[in-house]
């Protein structure tokens, strides 16, 4: 009977330790699957202020090559 109980003991003790180790890897998982997400968004993200910013400086070339011609002309 004793030897019943410790064996009862001994499965339980060990269910409850792999349930914490099953919780705590669980929560890593998620945490870096969370973290790739954030980094694959923030790399979008800086992909469209990127091409923004190489737009915005096409523009600005194009109207300084505009207002150089322009100058030209008026001379």
């Amino acid at each position: 009977m004793e030897m019943l109980l410790v064996l009862i003991s001994v499965i339980v003790f060990a269910f409850i330790i792999y349930s914490v180790y099953s919780g705590r890897n669980s929560k890593l998982i998620q945490r870096e699957k969370a973290f790739e997400l954030k980094e694959a968004h923030m790399s979008k993200s800086m992909d469209r202020v990127r091409a923004e910013i190489i737009s915005i400086e096409n523009e600005i070339q194009n109207e300084e090559e505009d207002f150089g011609d322009s100058t030209n002309e008026i001379q």
